[in-house]
């Protein structure tokens, strides 16, 4: 008979032959998935490596673009200051011709007007002389005692004017070498803070480039581990290809000897429940026979007691009623095993309805957790597209933001341009001013000198002389004239530059705030993207929790089955024990041979085969579960990895989003200076503006004192035009030859005078025609 003992002591002490094979197995599955870990973790750490050592390189090369554009700009600067220190070179050299050529000029008019005045006594005597014809000789001493002291009067004011000259000279000398002073000292302190700046320069420099080769050596030190660790990766990957063959080749075995044992599992399956089933038959039949045997045996002892005892019909008959009672409880029996028998192929087909749903069920899951690994790849695959999208805009961005950072230098430059040329020029014209100025207040002090001198002067040849003057003073008018429009001419050019700059920053403030727009565009959309993907972590979080608390359920469902598995495990040992109790009694029976107990120990064995089958059942549903909770919890495990990676990745995106915030408010920081400045520009425009209108209403302030003094001057010159036809007059009959040098006289004097006019007439026009020009 195949028993379970047999079995026992077949495999030795209860052990099957499928757990002898696991068990077989197990160390070298064990030092299989033990090496497959430490090369995943080899692999990991040389992976994290390159990805640290490839950050590191990003960011030394980041370091080195920025000192290359830093040390760009330090050189464009130094260019610039030397360009700078140029230009006040060039215009130190010429101030100093403008110096040199003014005391050439000022040398001339101090000889011009020695001369002028060297003239005066020679013509004042030939006035005397004309006088001394008219007159007696009284007259003629006494005349000449009046010329003396007028000649000594005219010497000492022509001494104190040279004195006053010197004086002016020499003032005009000290404020010119002040001035060149003043200059000097500032071209110095320009100098020398140019030089320091170029020190600190050069010193940033070089510290740029020790850094610039500290990086190098690093970079090369990381190429080196690169190297290394790239040559580590190879060994390792030729390692795992071997190891991936062998355990390829260990699998493929596994799988054979799973195959086979599931094999020979199916057939001992199917050989045990052919086995019970045959035993229940023949234990039913076996007990039928031996219920039948008891009954022939009873009704043979009470047939030989009726035959023996002599009983009466009546007991006869009582026998023949209980035999017919008894048939009819065994039909009743019989109709009752029926019954049980079809509850148990009910329960039975309820049973594999069950499997049935289960098996559906299991299907049903597989399939969702293949849906939701599809939708955790898509929503990955997305992920890191839109990562992607965000770091190609950072990148942009980046882009941009030098880009803006160049432009803002640029106009930095530009404006620090600019202010130096309106400094420049607003010193140009506070000078251009100034000189405007003594020249007006000259032009009005030898005003006051012609009309004293006119009122004191009555003959021709001082009015000659005052003409002469009027006239170099009128030449003078005329160059401080032109310089003025000059002036006038360089504040415009200067305005419109000005007006140039400030358009071309407002285009650059445009410019930057569509930037700014864009940028806050890019922001929301950025906003957005990141909206969605919380929402998709939101989703990812549901899942995970549905999928926690499904685990949560599944591993409450196996503690209950494994305390289950625990009390029929009990059962199994109290059961074998009892077993091992039984079938010492049936080898006690066996020898001593009794029926009795031969039929329980019978029915002990039903049993315990009953027992047996029911716990192979529970451990079969056992293993089942155990496999399905730890595809369980590889399933929450990859749930809450993925739930980690979307972490960090939300994580990642929110940094891009403060950066990109951070960006969006240097660019509106950077447009509030852009607009401060752009307000200075414009204040600065308004003030040049208001230094241009004050300047032309200076030079029309000097052009209306001009035409007043003209004015003066042309009347001036009507009176004494009529005075000398006066004299004319009179001295025409005295004497034909001072006739005809005063007819000379005449005719040098009106044609001074009509000169006069037609050059007074063309100054007053050419104000005019600027003015009109200038409309």
């Amino acid at each position: 008979m195949f028993t379970p003992a047999l079995m026992r002591r077949r495999y030795g002490g209860g052990v099957t032959p499928s757990r002898s094979i696991s068990r077989s197995l197990s160390p070298l599955s064990y030092r299989s998935c033990h090496s497959a870990a430490d090369h995943r973790s080899s692999e990991f750490n040389a992976k994290l490596l390159e990805l640290l050592q490839e950050n590191k390189l990003a960011e030394t090369t980041a370091d080195l673009a920025e000192e290359h554009s830093t040390v760009t700009m330090i050189s464009e600067r130094l260019q610039f200051e030397s360009a700078e220190r140029q230009r006040l070179e060039k215009e130190l050299q010429e101030t100093q011709t403008i110096k040199n050529q003014l005391t050439e000029t000022n040398e001339q008019l101090e000889m011009q007007l020695l001369c002028m005045r060297s003239t005066d006594p020679s013509l004042m005597s030939s006035s005397s002389s004309v006088a001394g014809t008219m007159s007696d000789d009284d007259s003629a001493v006494a005349n000449s005692d009046k010329g003396d002291q007028y000649y000594r009067r005219r010497y000492e004011r022509v001494c104190r004017e040279l004195d006053y000259a010197k004086k002016r000279l020499q003032q005009q000398h000290n404020d010119d070498m002040e001035q060149l002073l003043a200059m000097k000292k500032q071209l110095e302190k320009k100098m020398a803070s140019v030089y320091e700046d170029v020190e600190e320069q050069r010193q940033i420099v070089a510290q740029w480039k020790r850094k610039v080769n500290k990086l190098n050596s690093e970079s090369n030190d990381l190429k080196l581990m690169l190297e290394e660790s790239n040559s580590r990766n190879n060994l390792l990957e030729k390692k795992q290809k071997k190891f991936d063959l062998e355990l390829h080749s260990l699998q493929e075995d596994l799988k054979k000897e799973k195959a086979q044992r599931e094999k020979i599992a199916r057939e001992k399956d199917m050989a045990m429940s052919d086995k019970f089933s045959m035993e229940q038959s023949l234990s039913s039949i076996k007990l039928e026979l031996e219920l039948k045997e008891q009954k022939v045996v009873s009704l043979n002892r009470e047939l030989q007691e009726l035959t023996f005892s002599g009983n009466t019909e009546e007991e006869v008959a009582a026998l023949k009623r209980s035999k017919h009672q008894l048939e009819s409880k065994l039909k009743d029996q019989e109709e009752e095993l029926d019954d049980l028998a079809g509850q148990v192929q009910l329960l039975e087909q309820v049973k594999t309805r069950l499997e049935m749903g289960l098996e559906q069920e299991r299907k049903e899951h597989r399939r969702e957790l293949a849906q939701r690994e599809q939708e955790n790849e898509e929503t990955r695959c997305s992920a890191a597209k839109k990562i992607k999208a965000l770091e190609c805009e950072i990148e942009n961005e980046h882009e941009e933001r030098t880009a803006l950072i160049r432009e803002r230098h640029d106009l930095e430059r530009r404006l620090v341009d600019s202010e130096d040329r309106e400094r420049c020029r607003s010193m140009n014209d506070q000078e251009s001013i100034a000189r405007l100025r003594r020249d007006m207040k000259k032009l009005k002090a030898l005003l006051r000198d012609a009309q004293t001198v006119q009122e004191q002067r009555s003959d021709s040849q001082a009015n000659r002389i005052a003409m002469r003057q009027l006239r170099n003073q009128l030449e003078d008018a005329e160059s401080a004239r032109d310089s003025a429009i000059k002036a006038r001419t360089m504040a415009e050019t200067d305005l419109a530059e000005v007006t140039a700059s400030l358009d071309e920053a407002q285009a650059a403030k445009r410019a930057a705030e569509e930037r700014a727009s864009a940028l806050a565009r890019d922001k929301n959309h950025l906003q957005s993207q990141l909206d969605e993907n919380e929402e998709e972590l939101a989703e990812v979080l549901k899942k995970y929790r549905g999928t926690v608390q499904q685990l949560s359920v599944e591993q409450t469902v196996q503690q209950e089955q494994a305390s289950r598995i625990a009390e029929l495990e009990t059962d199994r040992a109290n059961l074998q024990e009892r077993l091992a109790e039984l079938t010492f009694r049936l080898d006690n029976m066996e020898t001593h041979g009794d029926p009795a107990g031969s039929l329980n120990l019978k029915r002990l064995q039903l049993r315990v085969t009953e027992l047996e089958s029911k716990l192979q059942l529970e451990l079969t549903t056992r293993t089942r579960l155990e496999v399905q909770i730890a595809r369980l919890k590889e399933m929450a495990e990859r749930l809450e990895n993925e739930r980690e990676t979307a972490q960090c990745k939300e994580n990642a995106a929110q940094e891009t989003v403060r950066k990109m915030q951070r960006s969006l408010r240097e660019a509106r920081e950077s447009m509030a200076e852009r607009e401060s400045k752009d307000s200075v520009d414009v204040n600065r425009k308004r003030a040049l503006e208001k230094r241009a209108e004050q300047a032309e209403s200076e030079v029309t302030t000097v052009k209306a004192d001009l035409a007043l003094a003209l004015q003066r001057i042309d009347d001036l010159q009507a009176a004494m035009t009529g005075d000398l036809e006066d004299d004319d007059d009179e001295f025409q009959s005295d004497s034909d030859d001072d006739d005809d040098g005063d007819g000379d006289s005449d005719d040098s004097v009106t044609t001074f005078l009509a000169n006069q006019g037609t050059r007074n007439t063309s100054i007053l026009q050419q104000p005019k025609n600027m003015d009109a020009a200038n409309n």
